[in-house]
């Protein structure tokens, strides 16, 4: 009698111990079926949002065509192409906002050889470039030192530059040897202005100022768009007149703006020149820096469901000759 309970105690314990593997394996199994469904919920909602911002995407481009086709038309400041636009679904909902991607200074610009304004003399005295002088200046605005941002300026030509010498004519291996982590420069144009850290000298503290006053477009020859400047940004039109003018003086200047913005560059010389006159000898070397239109635009997609947030930034380019818009860059970003 005592062996055969023993028996039934062994099969009892066997089974039990069957029962919990078997309630584990299926937890399991439940767990993971969840989570890819889960997973599926959020790549259908996530592939819904990318269709609706397209969808949008090309409203924009139409907009731009009307807005910001000819090279001598004026961008207003607060034109439809601004406007945010709305787009409600089922169970999602996206929303867009378009910028002036010009209204910034384009490190880029620093691969072409600066010229010479017509009937400007070169100096008997070497100067530095306008556009050396506004980067330097733009970065001590932002809090860095003056011999940090001299030094960033020339780690910046170096990044961009195609060949392996630095400015100095040294190597640029030796000069970035000591980089942690180690890094070399690009030698190619910047596609985004976060690219700007990997420079040895540039703090990292200056970045979210820096960013709002320095861009990268895919262009060398891009110009500031004085038309959709914002006060926060005046900072970049003081620095195209290094010590001359002050970011007061060039906030009350984008003040009096008018409202659907300058008609041409000959109409902000002419308020620029009655206001401060003591500029009008750099007028013409300032002026190959400005434009009042603008032909590289960021689009700011926010897309919503119950499960997740996907923020999305195209870069759109108004190809004037080709009568097209295209984008150049797309960066996503998802939120659950």
């Amino acid at each position: 009698m005592s062996r055969i309970r023993k028996e039934k105690g062994v099969a009892l314990l066997v089974v039990l111990i069957l029962l919990v593997m078997m309630s584990a394996l299926a937890a399991k199994i439940s767990q993971q079926f969840c989570r890819n469904l889960q997973k599926t919920h959020y790549q259908v909602s996530q592939q819904q949002l990318r269709w609706a911002m397209q969808a949008q995407e090309k409203v924009v481009k139409d907009r731009l065509q009307t807005d910001a086709s000819g090279e001598s038309q004026p961008l207003a400041p607060d034109g439809d192409w601004h406007q945010p636009l709305e787009t409600q679904g089922e169970d999602y909902t996206v929303v867009s906002q378009v910028e002036d991607a010009q209204d910034c200074f384009n490190v880029n610009n620093l691969l072409a050889a600066e010229k010479l304004a017509q009937g400007q003399n070169t100096p008997a005295v070497p100067e530095k470039p306008l556009k050396e002088l506004m980067v330097e200046q733009i970065l001590t605005r932002s809090g860095i030192g003056q011999s940090t941002a001299e030094e960033i300026y020339l780690q910046l030509v170096d990044y961009l530059d195609g060949d392996s010498t630095t400015v100095k004519e040294g190597a640029e291996s030796d000069a970035w040897a000591g980089v942690v982590p180690a890094r070399l420069p690009a030698n190619q144009m910047m596609r985004n202005i976060a690219e700007i850290k990997l420079l040895p000298a540039f703090p990292a503290a200056a970045y979210a100022k820096v960013s709002k006053l320095l861009c990268a477009l895919p262009d060398s020859a891009s110009k500031v768009d004085i038309n959709t400047l914002s006060q926060e940004q005046a900072a970049i039109l003081a620095a195209l007149f290094p010590g001359k003018l002050t970011d007061d003086d060039a906030v009350r200047l984008i003040e009096s703006r008018p409202e659907t913005g300058w008609e041409n560059i000959e109409a902000f010389s002419k308020v620029l020149e009655q206001n401060f006159p003591q500029l009008k000898d750099d007028l013409p070397r300032v002026a190959e820096q400005l434009s009042i239109n603008s032909r590289y635009f960021r689009v700011n997609f926010v897309g919503n469901t119950d499960d997740l947030t996907l923020r999305v930034a195209s870069q759109l380019q108004v190809n004037n000759e080709a009568g097209e818009i295209v984008t150049w860059q797309r960066r996503y970003r998802m939120i659950e």
